[in-house]
């Protein structure tokens, strides 16, 4: 639980560290600044894990290490360094005030070592990022690894204890570090928002090759470690069963050697006594001996003399297998000694024999009994066993054949089972242990109770014993395994990093290279190339890039250019269809502008007459741009004039076109649009809105305001909709501008909108200015306004004027108009000529005849009026309806002059016979109902009649 508090320590001071750095002024520090203040923070963290921890063998293990890793992965190479020196530093003077020495040196190379690792990770493998909580744990767990194989290499002298040491301590060590750095990493990866799983397709080459390369050092590690554990457990279980055979070995070996070396020399005695006096019974020989049984056999086998007299003569060495065994070598030899073992004439009897030759071809033979043999060998098997021990720890012991133990001082005298040996099938057969077994052995003296391993055989009727602790001997096989796994561990992890950053530096960072190249010829940037040559592969994708580049720029110019024609086209179409002849009349004028964002856009404008006294005029824009915003416009301009023709009302040509534009739109595209239709006579406007700007308004004696009103939903957006129509009075001087959402919300490089307030005060400044000045002004503004920023929106704007006072007379039928006397003029008359004569409803052969007419007389006018001065013509037309009769009048204040005075010229004559002059005015007179001329008040005043 200890561990808890600096794990939990450094989580938090990661998260303050994050918080502060990216939500405080104080993220504004220069950054090696930054990066001392933190090395040296996570260093007293560091030092701090030093001291709280958990102790262990006279150290204690902790989790210093986590705070240079985390200040290393997660802020920076340098902190990472500065806090690994400061953690490890304080690590080696800490003995000063009662830190361990045993791991002194290790932890301080462990500590140092981390802050490095993660700084040159972070580097060189990261990009200088922060890795994955994954990748974490992994580097974590390589330190520690690290760690302890430093615990073991500084304390090779003492490898016993340092493998305790890190026995006991690599699983908390790990397993703290790892949550020490893998939790703040991940709670960073929580606040800033990070995907945790990358869904497929969505991870960067390098992340995908991390994660399968990692995967298959990581089965690959598992794998071996796996077959290391299995071979060096069935290693070390051989290597255990050969030290426990070579130690009962020795001792069996031992005791039968000493048995049979005494048995031999007792022998040698008794031979020799026989031979120096035959006479003596043997009974008595082998009572001064101590010996139970002396036989005399002769060549062929049988006993001829013996103890036991039952024997004499009848029994023969041949037998039975014990004695044919014991003769056989004897007579091979010359001298033998037979193992401890049951009688072959008696089975129940156990005796050790030994003999050696006599004289013509006899042997003696002489027998221990198992009293006499044990008296003879105890004293000398506990000599040989108690200096004897198995391993470090184990111990050798000794039991008779009743399994009383003979040889373990604390126990001897008393049964096996008393030390927690439990006899098994085996051993009360009086044979040896088929494999090793455990048990629990239990100190009388201070009750500590151990698991042991042993095993057992039998020689000369003892059972010998070998004992030892099972974690000593286990040791072996752990300290092997331990020490693989460690040496795997680093050397997997370096492979990773060595294929990592090989791959990364001859693939992966090419390919960014290339990818940076792509993005920017995606971006537009077409003028770039590729140049990465490492290899003969990169060579050869840089040239197939390069020379697609540029086969892709020839076809982009030549596709360029042909769309740059059709644009033009479309642009020459779209602004054939929008009206410029803008009327100027007494009663109305009419100006407007179209400026679209691209070549061809979706707004329009227009207007029309609709009959001799009512006018139509509107302003529209369809959602989009370019040309299917501008064939949609083609549309609905066609739609609405078509309705309005048809004599409807507003609100009726919209429902209609809404329908109609409704019918086959499959685009979605849809209409705003603003229409009134104005009675000239009454000045009453009826208008509708489909989801358009309001207009402004300026009355005669005001300034302009909004004419807002509930706006209906947009032209095709939804079928079935009634739009209503509002009505307003216009009366002499009053003005209405329509406009489109491309004025009010031009945006400038700061995301600010024109707007309507900044639109209504510009109206109001120049609310006096006519509109063929006052449109262009305002463009104007809105680009000074916008300034750099593109326009992304089309422009429409018209300005409609209302000039007819109907309180004077609403259709007045005098109608004066005055011309400089210039033949330059002549155009503009006769186009007003034409234009009143088209309202008069003339037909087109007398508006032909009248125009020619006119002209005359004006074209004589203007050359022999002034001279060679200058001066005005007065035009004036005056028309009754209920005649159908058109009066011209023409007056200059030049040189008094009657046409009609001279005579008309003789048109029987040939041209060459005519006079010169005097046909034009012929003309006139034949054109004319009734031509006259009067000179008053200093004006020729020549006046023209005629019917239509």
């Amino acid at each position: 639980m200890k561990l808890l508090v600096p794990i939990a320590l450094n989580c938090l001071l990661v998260l303050v560290i994050y918080l502060v750095d990216k939500y405080t002024p104080l993220k504004k520090l220069p950054y090696m600044v930054k990066q001392l203040i933190i090395g040296i923070l996570f260093g007293a963290v560091s030092a701090f894990s030093s001291d709280f921890g958990v102790d262990f063998l006279e150290t204690t293990a902790n989790v210093r290490d986590a705070a240079p890793l985390n200040a290393g992965l997660i802020f920076g190479a340098p902190a990472g360094i500065i806090a690994g020196c400061i953690g490890g530093l304080y690590r080696w003077f800490s003995v000063f005030w009662g830190a361990g020495h045993y791991t002194r040196l290790a932890c301080t190379l462990g500590t140092i070592l981390a802050g490095l690792i993660a700084a040159a990770l972070r580097k060189f493998m990261f990009d200088d990022k922060k890795p994955t909580w994954g990748y974490g744990v992994c580097i974590t767990v390589v330190c520690e690894v690290i760690h302890m194989l430093l615990i073991l290499l500084t304390n090779m002298n003492d490898s016993y204890y340092a493998f305790e040491f890190v026995k006991g301590a690599t699983l908390p060590m790990i397993l703290g570090n790892a949550l020490a750095v893998g939790a703040p990493i991940l709670f960073v990866s929580l606040l800033s928002h990070e995907k945790l799983v990358h869904k497929r397709g969505g991870e960067q080459i390098a992340q995908t090759f991390q994660r399968w390369l990692l995967t298959c050092i990581v089965f690959a590690f598992l794998a071996t470690s796996t077959f290391t554990f299995f071979l060096q457990s069935g290693m070390a279980q051989k290597e255990l069963e050969e030290t426990f055979e070579t130690a009962i070995t020795d001792v069996k070996t031992d005791i039968l050697g000493k048995s049979d070396e005494y048995m031999m020399d007792l022998v040698e005695k008794i031979s020799e006594e026989y031979k120096e006096r035959p006479s003596t019974p043997l009974s008595i020989l082998a009572k001064s001996f101590g010996v139970i049984e002396i036989n005399i056999i002769d060549a062929n086998g049988l006993i001829i003399q013996s103890t036991d007299k039952t024997v004499v003569g009848k029994f023969n060495m041949n037998s039975t297998d014990q004695s044919r065994d014991f003769m056989e070598n004897l007579v091979a030899e010359g001298k033998y000694v037979q193992a401890y073992g049951p009688m072959g004439n008696d089975n129940s009897v156990m005796r050790k024999f030994a003999g050696t030759k006599l004289f013509d071809g006899s042997y003696i033979q002489v027998g221990y009994s198992t009293e006499q043999f044990y008296h003879l060998l105890d004293e000398f098997v506990v000599d040989v066993t108690k200096n004897r021990h198995i391993g470090t720890s184990g111990f050798i012991a000794v039991c008779n054949e009743e399994l009383v133990l003979i040889t373990h001082d604390a126990y001897n005298g008393r049964d096996l089972s008393s030390i927690g040996i439990t006899p098994d099938e085996n051993m009360l057969n009086g044979e040896r242990s088929a494999e090793l077994l455990e048990t629990v052995i239990v100190q009388e003296e201070t009750g500590y109770s151990e698991e042991y391993i042993y095993a057992y055989t039998f020689v000369e009727g003892y059972c010998i014993i070998a004992a030892m602790p099972k974690g000593v001997a286990m040791s072996i096989r752990d300290a092997s395994i331990y020490n693989t796994l460690f040496m795997q561990v680093i050397v997997f992890a370096t492979l990773f990093i060595f294929i990592y950053i090989l791959i990364k530096r001859v693939i992966i960072n090419n390919l960014r290279k290339v990818n940076n190249t792509l993005a920017e010829i995606t971006d537009g940037n077409l003028d770039v190339t590729v140049n990465v040559r490492s290899n003969a592969e990169f060579s050869s994708l840089s040239d197939d890039i390069n020379s697609t580049v540029s086969t892709l720029k020839r076809y982009i110019a030549e596709a360029a250019a042909r769309i740059d024609r059709e644009l033009e086209y479309a642009k020459q179409i779209q602004l054939s269809a929008l009206p410029t002849n803008f009327p100027e009349h007494e009663d109305y004028g009419i100006y407007a502008q179209m400026i679209a964002a691209k070549e061809v856009g979706g707004d329009f404008y227009d207007f029309y007459r609709l009959g001799d006294n009512t006018v139509a005029f509107l302003a529209a824009d369809v959602s989009g741009k370019g040309i299917p915003a501008a064939m949609f416009m083609m549309t609905a301009k066609t739609i609405i004039k078509d309705l309005a023709e048809s004599g409807m009302a507003v609100n009726d040509i919209f429902t209609r076109a809404n329908e109609k534009l409704c019918e086959s739109n499959e685009s979605g595209m849809f209409v705003t649009a603003w229409m009134g239709i104005l009675d000239l006579e009454s000045g009453k406007l009826q208008y509708a809105n489909a989801g358009h700007n309001p207009p402004l308004i300026k009355r005669a004696d005001g300034s302009f305001e909004y004419l807002r009103s509930r706006a209906g939903f947009v032209l095709a957006g939804m079928s079935g909709l009634r739009y209503r129509v509002n009505e307003i009075e216009l009366g002499k001087g009053d003005r209405i501008f329509l406009y489109t959402d491309g004025v009010t919300e031009a945006t400038n490089t700061e995301n600010q909108l024109y707007g309507e307030d900044r639109l209504l005060g510009f109206m109001n400044d120049h609310s006096g200015v006519s509109a063929t000045e006052l449109l262009p002004a305002l463009k104007s503004d809105i680009d000074s306004f916008v300034g750099e920023a593109p326009q992304f929106d089309d422009i429409t704007m018209l300005m409609f004027d209302y000039k007819l006072n109907k309180e004077e007379d609403a259709m007045k039928s005098v109608i004066k108009m005055t011309y400089p006397a210039k033949t330059d003029v002549l155009g503009e008359l006769i186009a007003f000529v034409e234009e009143k004569l088209e309202e008069y409803e003339c037909p087109m052969k007398s508006t032909m005849a009248i125009c020619v007419a006119i002209e005359e007389v004006f074209v004589n006018v203007a050359h022999y009026a002034y001279g060679e001065g200058e001066g005005d013509v007065y035009f004036t037309v005056d028309f009754e309806p209920e005649s159908r009769t058109v009066t011209f009048v023409m007056e200059d204040e030049g040189t008094p002059f009657d046409p009609l005075a001279k005579p008309d010229p003789d048109i029987t004559l040939s041209a060459e016979e005519r006079q010169i002059g005097g046909l034009g005015i012929f003309i006139t007179k034949k054109t004319m109902d009734s031509v006259t001329y009067a000179y008053e008040n200093g004006k020729n005043i020549l006046t023209m009649i005629k019917k239509i």
